[in-house]
């Protein structure tokens, strides 16, 4: 597919991925629009392009709006995802809202024959069997939040299969960048370099993750847009290189100047998992290879939190 020209309908566009999608998108020529209930979405991440896109706001429950908004669109990016969800203990009635609303996509993709391009995460995996972990690990979601997101991704391969949905399902992993006010731990680590405090390390840090820079995101997911050989298939989306907390800290501690001391808790470790995601799929059928290193990704973003330190103050 080449994206000039081609109507996108980006769920979830005012917020920290969404908003870095739609700016692409646009960039490249296509024709934007963005839905966005606004509840952790932000009218900043869209001001600076916003004469260059069309915004829809209301809620995807809302079966009728997301009707008129899918018209003639020829692809579906569904970013949106009600935060409370990532909660340990989430409200039931935000998990059925997200269900209602994926459904009333997926009834106007199929309908419009538009292409529907699945977020979900490296959560459906759970804790890793095997390291790196492929496309073929085992589904065994730890929390909430992964278990929504292999339920999404099951009703878009059931759909393909009983309704004609065209699909592509992307499996993201631990993204950071500017305009990324969720307090990840990138952003814990680059907020306390910020107000001058130390870091904390749980256990040895050698538990990690593989972090994705939200421009190597946002390229994973046109890579597989315009590839010919993505749709129906499954791929990791994720930095080239797998990152300890320890190293994350360091990393951290270099690019802000900071002299503070890293603080080791060795008798809380809350998460000792390793998640090496292996992304050679997506490098081999859709051309995905990630540019951004952590040390260049962590200055951009410490670079624009110290212009938006407010976002901060009531999170961290």
């Amino acid at each position: 597919m080449i994206l000039k020209g081609k109507k996108f309908l980006v769920t979830g566009g005012a917020g920290f991925l969404g908003s870095h999608l739609a700016e692409a998108l646009f960039k490249e020529g296509a024709h934007v629009s963005i839905f966005d209930v606004f509840a952790s979405g932000r009218p900043e991440n869209v001001k600076p392009f916003e004469e260059k896109i069309k915004l829809v706001q209301g809620d995807l429950t809302d079966k009728k709006l997301i009707s008129e908004a899918l018209q003639d669109i020829d692809v579906v990016i569904h970013a949106a995802f009600p935060m409370e969800i990532r909660m340990p203990n989430p409200p039931l009635a935000g998990v059925k809202s997200a269900a209602a609303g994926f459904l009333n996509i997926l009834e106007c993709c199929i309908k419009e024959k538009a292409l529907f391009v699945e977020i979900s995460s490296i959560a459906v995996y759970g804790n890793e069997k095997y390291q790196p972990v492929d496309e073929r690990h085992p589904l065994e979601p730890e929390t909430v939040y992964g278990a929504v997101k292999l339920a999404e991704e099951e009703f878009c391969r059931v759909m393909r299969k009983t309704q004609g949905l065209k699909t592509i399902i992307l499996r993201v992993a631990d993204i950071y960048g500017p305009r990324n006010t969720r307090v990840s731990v990138p952003i814990k680590f680059l907020h306390n370099a910020c107000l001058g405090k130390a870091s904390t390390v749980h256990g040895t840090g050698v538990q990690g993750r593989t972090f994705t820079y939200v421009s190597d995101f946002v390229k994973g997911v046109l890579c597989a847009v315009v590839s010919d050989k993505a749709e129906g298939e499954v791929f990791n989306i994720a930095g080239a290189k797998f990152i300890s907390m320890l190293e994350l800290a360091e990393t951290v501690k270099k690019v802000t100047a900071s002299h503070m001391p890293i603080i080791f808790d060795h008798e809380k470790v809350t998460d000792s998992r390793k998640l090496e995601i292996d992304i050679s799929k997506a490098r081999e059928i859709i051309k995905f290879d990630p540019e951004v290193d952590l040390s260049h990704g962590l200055r951009l973003t410490h670079k624009w939190m110290l212009k938006n330190m407010s976002l901060f103050l009531l999170k961290v």
